[in-house]
């Protein structure tokens, strides 16, 4: 009979642990040792659930993919606009979760021993969203609001605006 623990599966914690770490620390501070000090574990469970620091980092990248998925699925139409209320919805995931967002977009993955194409397969998939039909340029218009993003998350205030009447109008 196969012993029951009242402790949430390890490899569960583990991840909870990186994205407190992402949350608190951002990027930088996702590293295996800030990890398992968040899930109050041993770096041996990381080896032992994930095999290496990078199918750690890996599952960590997955998990905020798929978080920002999730968002997207749920968004609703701004001002009778499909595209709109995405774009809304990922700028919203953006700003309230800013280091997976940069994890997703912005980090070096190699530096986080992270395979590239991860992020390939991000940028294709968030893009789809899009335009669902495949009639539009989807990768332009996610070019176009990361970099909107991008200003924001570094200018103290935009040209003209706030900041998300500016981003919207820039995708009209």
């Amino acid at each position: 009979m196969a012993r029951r623990s009242d402790q949430p599966d390890i490899r569960e914690r583990l991840l909870s642990g990186a994205a407190e770490v992402l949350a608190t620390d951002g990027v930088e501070g996702l590293t295996v040792r800030r990890v398992v000090e968040a899930a109050g574990r041993s770096t041996m469970c990381v080896y032992t659930k994930f095999g290496s620091r990078g199918g750690l980092m890996s599952a960590v990248y997955e998990q905020a993919a798929t978080s920002l998925y999730g968002v997207l699925d749920r968004a609703r139409p701004a001002d009778g606009s499909a595209v709109l209320g995405l774009a809304s919805a990922y700028r919203r995931f953006a700003l309230a979760n800013p280091g997976a967002y940069a994890l997703l977009f912005d980090h070096s993955l190699s530096a986080l021993d992270i395979d590239e194409t991860l992020r390939a397969d991000a940028i294709t998939r968030t893009a789809t969203y899009f335009d669902p039909a495949g009639e539009a340029e989807p990768l332009r218009l996610w070019a176009t609001m990361h970099g909107l993003l991008t200003l924001e998350r570094s200018l103290p205030s935009p040209p003209t605006g706030a900041w998300k009447d500016f981003y919207l109008r820039g995708l009209t």
